[in-house]
């Protein structure tokens, strides 16, 4: 005699497949917000009066393989001076976390906005005039160089109210610095120093610990034995690789034209070693691909007055490539259309590499181009956005 409690084997079945149905769904859900491709722009629209020098306007957005492009903030500048300086340099301004962008719109105060929610979470106006804006991702820790000092913006644990988030502005160190970097522990910020009272043009690499709150001086503003005033450094850019054994910055000396290459310094035996050799023409900044390889753009399509001196592989146009820290050795990442100029690489948790293409002009800083967004990956190109107005910051948002 058959149990009045057995299931019937159809009923059995019909469970078992929903719950893998269930399964399924599940897992494409999860599979499908892991494999959303997010990028934070900031655009310079086109001016209606192209004679006008300042005025342009401004918009930080977020697009996203899904088709969504939202917009988080939007200005415009007031004079010709602030005009140049949003438009001459990326990521001066802008800084891209993994749930807040932070940015300036009058260089006097630093503002937070929300990804999700899409309002602004902090405000804080400074005394002096915000000079560059970076930031640990991961942590949601904002690094501000000002003209006259340096602060931490420090993301902290939700209000009571679990509705938003607080943040809190610590003033580090007194002084003038510029391109600064938080390591991924956030135990150090490294940064340039402009104190040289000879030349104020001129920029040394120092190292802040948090750890022990001690500075220290890496590299000289000085090139040899040559006066500051004639021949110094420039610091374009600075970053730290994931386990802080490596600080590798762009930099140049004061010539015409400039001709840019990779520093790097080892903090575990202090060598510091100058690429000049083959890595000028160095477009910053870059990004670490793995704890002793760096990637960066090296190329300039204007820069023909080099012409058949210059031992760099065709400097007509900019490409990315992969410095091997250890043996300096360079590799020219291949697949990249060769007619395309690649700027601005970044290396994504997905192990895509990321970049754009624009006919950049480097000596016209108020030229506004179209530009493209590609994505690099098992040597396949693939165009993910095509971004009407110029770029003057752009990241991979990663969660």
């Amino acid at each position: 005699m058959k149990s009045k409690n057995k299931m019937p084997t159809t009923r059995l079945l019909a469970k078992i497949v929903a719950f893998v149905g269930m399964l399924l769904i599940g897992f494409l859900i999860i599979y499908n917000q892991q494999n959303v491709t997010k990028i934070g722009y900031v655009r310079v629209l086109e001016k209606k009066n192209p004679k006008i020098l300042f005025g342009m306007t401004l918009e930080g957005r977020l697009v996203d393989s899904r088709g969504n492009d939202d917009l988080l903030f939007k200005f415009k500048t007031t004079d010709a001076e602030i005009n140049k300086n949003f438009t001459l340099f990326p990521r001066r301004f802008f800084a891209w976390g993994k749930n807040h962008v932070a940015y300036t719109s009058n260089l006097k105060e630093i503002i937070v906005v929300d990804y999700k929610t899409r309002k602004e979470v902090y405000r804080q106006q400074l005394k002096e005039g915000i000079e560059y804006i970076n930031v640990n991702k991961e942590k949601e820790e904002f690094v501000i160089a000002t003209s006259k000092a340096l602060y931490l913006l420090r993301c902290q644990k939700e209000h009571r109210n679990g509705e938003s988030k607080q943040f809190l502005l610590e003033r580090i160190a007194e002084g003038k610095f510029c391109w600064p970097s938080i390591s991924r522990d956030s135990r150090y910020i490294v940064c340039g120093e402009n104190n040289s009272k000879e030349n104020p043009s001129a920029t040394s690499l120092v190292l802040f610990d948090l750890s022990n709150n001690t500075k220290k001086k890496l590299l000289s503003e000085k090139f040899g034995n040559f006066s500051v005033k004639v021949v110094y450094r420039i610091i374009y850019s600075t970053s730290i690789s994931s386990d802080n054994k490596w600080i590798v910055i762009s930099t140049r000396s004061p010539a015409d034209p400039p001709y840019v290459w990779v520093s790097a310094i080892n903090l575990e035996s202090g060598i510091v070693k100058e690429f000049s050799t083959n890595t000028g023409l160095c477009n910053s900044p870059g990004c670490f691909i793995s704890n002793d390889k760096y990637m960066f753009a090296q190329g300039e399509p204007e820069y023909q007055e080099f012409g058949d001196y210059s031992s760099i592989i065709d400097p007509f146009r900019s490409k990315p490539v992969i410095l091997d820290l250890n043996t300096g050795k360079l590799e020219i990442v291949n697949d990249v259309p060769k007619d395309s100029n690649a700027y601005w690489p970044i290396y994504g948790n997905d192990k895509a590499i990321y970049f754009i293409d624009r006919n950049y002009q480097s000596f016209v800083p108020n030229k506004i181009f179209d530009t493209n967004i590609y994505r690099l990956k098992n040597k396949k190109v693939e165009l993910l956005f095509q971004i009407k107005g110029g770029i003057v910051s752009c990241d991979v948002i990663s969660k």
